[in-house]
């Protein structure tokens, strides 16, 4: 997800306006619901029918209304679209903004009414506006909310219909079904909960499933585990000028410069310039597949920026230049890296993906988390194909039952590729391959990876290097449901 692009433009949003304090919590509300809920990562872009649709289908059926969504959500909006039409942020493949101005102008009634209407709330909805009402947080203390919801859940069945209404009928099991609230996820089961962790709440984000619970980005209030003796290292900033990504940013900023480069009604660079823009990255006419995730990097952390019609380059290149350079306080430069490598680690989210395909990015997402806190543990190198199937082997309960097969050859395939951003990043190291023979090169090249990642080859070896110890020093790699 574009986190940090959604922070910046909810903080320009507040700074354009009147600085309201609850407007900047409703749009930053609106923006995170959109982006999870919708698959609408990008703030900047808003197709005919967004509104609608992030409304009717996202914030009424889902959405608590804590932030006076209701009364204000709309006019929030309407200011937010006023926001990125008058700073010319608004994405070039978005629609015109009369035109989405009027859309949320049809919804002036019929939202109110439909947020009112509590046929239309969905599980997570209903029991978070209940403990509201109690008195109890969502995001308050987990064993107060555990205790809230163990007593909901010894309820008889008449006693829950106020809360639950129609779901009562259509969902089996409600009338007696088990209730835990782990951060923003609600489930109803058969069984009562054996919970060995609490996740606090994540109120922005309220969801509901009857069985294998969504992801949240809630903050774990676990202990967190020692770290390995290998990983207790003094941060080595002098190595992170040595990051082939931050030369690709500070390249592909460089080659956009002060006057920008024409875009596409998609937003995306014209096709005529793109071999040019790889030749000055290096790279042949081929490795198209290259510059998406570089793109989404450069929007994310604000190197570059897009504008209606044209690219330009963004205030945040100008701190990749000086990291560059060695200008920077060493610490800043060393946050620059390890934020870098983060969105590495968890990808953005790319505009164009499928739809429908969230729910695979999230379950591929924590394989390379957990193949690094292997890594960890290991004395100096470790073999990357054998350490991959100890990575299977050991979380083998994660693959699919129907074809752990399969999906064990997606999870190793999208480690693999991970792990090549994170050797041009200079988080790890890997020897042991042919040096690029020209068919592999290229190959790889048009699938924007590396050649041992496309053809992994026996022998091939990887270690963590002094920055990638240092980032796990940093953060706990572990991550996901």
């Amino acid at each position: 997800m574009a986190y940090r692009l959604q922070r910046r433009l909810v903080d320009e949003f507040a700074a354009w306006g009147s600085e309201d304090e609850a407007e900047r919590d409703r749009i930053a509300v609106l923006l995170r619901v959109r982006a999870e809920r919708l698959e609408r990562p990008d703030p900047t872009r808003w197709r005919s029918g967004d509104v609608h649709e992030l409304f009717m289908n996202a914030v009424v059926p889902r959405q608590v209304d804590a932030w006076g969504l209701a009364e204000h959500g709309l006019g929030t909006v309407r200011e937010f679209l006023r926001f990125l039409d008058a700073t010319d942020r608004l994405h070039p493949a978005s629609a015109k903004p009369a035109a989405l101005l009027k859309e949320a102008d049809r919804l002036t009634a019929k939202f109110p009414a439909a947020m009112a209407d509590t046929n239309r709330w969905e599980l997570a909805k209903r029991i978070f506006t209940a403990m509201l009402r109690d008195g109890v947080r969502p995001d308050g203390d987990p064993a107060e909310i555990d205790a809230w919801a163990a007593k909901f859940s010894a309820r008889q069945p008449e006693e829950r219909r106020e809360v639950l209404g129609r779901l009562m009928e259509e969902r089996e099991g409600y009338a007696t079904g088990h209730v835990t609230i782990d951060g923003g996820t609600v489930t109803m089961s058969t069984r009562p909960p054996q919970r060995t962790t609490t996740t606090a709440p994540d109120q922005t984000n309220a969801s509901a499933k009857t069985s294998e619970p969504a992801k949240t980005n809630a903050p774990q209030q676990t202990k967190e585990p020692e770290k390995p003796e290998q990983l207790k290292v003094e941060p080595p900033y002098e190595q992170v000028r040595d990051s082939a990504l931050l030369r690709d940013l500070a390249a592909l900023a460089g080659w956009v410069g002060v006057d920008g480069r024409p875009l596409d009604d998609r937003g995306e660079l014209r096709k005529a310039d793109r071999p040019a823009l790889l030749a000055v990255l290096g790279h042949q006419s081929t490795a198209e597949p290259i510059l998406t995730p570089l793109w989404l990097l450069a929007i994310e952390f604000d190197v570059i920026q897009l504008r209606r019609t044209r690219v330009v380059r963004g205030p945040g290149a100008a701190l990749i230049d000086d990291v560059l350079a060695g200008k920077t306080q060493p610490q800043e430069a060393l946050d620059l890296w390890v934020d870098l490598a983060d969105a590495l680690i968890h990808p953005i989210t790319p505009l164009h993906s499928e739809k429908g395909t969230a729910q695979l990015r999230q379950w591929i997402d924590p394989w390379t988390p957990l193949f690094l806190d292997q890594l960890a543990v290991q004395q100096g190198k470790a073999e990357l194909e054998k350490l991959t199937d100890q990575l299977i082997h050991e979380h083998g309960s994660r693959l699919p039952a129907r074809d752990p097969d399969l999906f064990a050859g997606i999870a190793a395939t999208a480690v693999r590729n991970t792990l090549a951003s994170l050797a041009r990043h200079g988080a790890v190291a890997v020897a042991g391959f042919a040096d690029d023979p020209e068919a592999a090169a290229e190959a790889a090249a048009m699938w924007g990876t590396a050649p041992w990642a496309v053809h992994p080859e026996p022998g091939v070896t990887i270690e963590l290097t002094d920055l990638g110890r240092c980032l796990l020093s940093l953060n706990s790699a572990a991550a996901g449901p």
